[in-house]
């Protein structure tokens, strides 16, 4: 028997053995197996369809683009709400440059006192602990950090 009329006879059978037992009387008997072998064939027939695939990010940076800025806003925040690892790891080598800047260093346990001066001892605490802030803490840290600037003037900008 090939393999394409298989669901048929099996479909017939079933109807033969649902009437002959007397399980049910013969038109259901032909119209149960007939709509399971309807169903199947849809099932079998339909495919999955086309899938639209995202386009390619640009490769080239053009004028005024900033790439890191644009993945960071996108991967800002997990599902909970909290800020995710990638913005939080980046945060904390800011804090880290901006104090080293400042001749402190983050990690070094003594050195903790100057950096709770400059960032604040909250904003320290937060980014020497391991849990994730929340968006309103992660704009503190920011500000924190802006705050924290080095005493040269950047480039290019008069002195006063």
């Amino acid at each position: 028997m090939t393999r394409r009329l298989l669901p048929g006879a099996l479909a017939l059978t079933t109807a033969l053995l649902l009437t002959l037992s007397g399980t049910v009387d013969p038109v259901h008997a032909l119209l149960l197996p007939a709509g399971l072998l309807a169903l199947w064939h849809a099932w079998t027939s339909l495919d999955d369809g086309d899938h639209a695939e995202w386009p390619q990010p640009p490769t080239e940076e053009r004028h005024g683009a900033r790439r890191d800025l644009s993945d960071l806003g996108w991967a800002a925040f997990t599902r909970d709400g909290r800020v995710s690892p990638r913005v939080t790891r980046r945060v904390r080598a800011l804090a880290a440059r901006r104090l080293a800047a400042h001749g402190v260093d983050l990690t070094d346990p003594d050195q903790r006192p100057d950096a709770a001066r400059l960032l604040g001892a909250d904003t320290l605490a937060g980014l020497t602990s391991d849990a994730p802030p929340t968006a309103r803490t992660l704009h503190q840290w920011l500000d924190a950090l802006d705050r924290l600037t080095t005493d040269a003037p950047p480039p290019g900008r008069p002195t006063r």
